[in-house]
């Protein structure tokens, strides 16, 4: 499937984002990380974001494989960060995220 460039600017975005993220906002990482619900069901999309990562594996039943999985960048083991990472990609990913419930403050009588 041919990407638009509208997609992949908008994903090229999200890479950065994602990036800046890990680099400088590490405690909303940590909590977006805590919010997260599922598990990786391994089909290699989001290795595919932008550019084929030289070090995924698919073959020829369509299976894929990180080579280098232990050893995988931080960027590519937080993936997805947040809801709005989902929101980026144009595939299922198995992963959501819990709601949180904003919080009202009473006023004590």
């Amino acid at each position: 499937m041919t990407k638009t460039f509208g997609k992949l600017c908008e994903q090229g975005i999200g890479k950065v984002r994602r990036f800046l993220l890990l680099r400088f906002r590490k405690a909303y990482v940590e909590q977006q990380v805590e919010r997260r619900q599922g598990e990786c069901n391994q089909c290699g999309n989001c290795c595919e974001l932008l550019f084929k990562c030289p070090f995924l594996i698919k073959n020829d039943t369509g299976d894929t494989l990180c080579s280098i999985y232990e050893n995988r960048p931080k960027q590519c083991a937080a993936f997805p960060i947040d809801k709005r990472c989902l929101s980026e990609v144009d595939f299922d990913c198995t992963y959501t995220f819990l709601q949180i419930e904003p919080q009202v403050q009473r006023a004590d009588t």
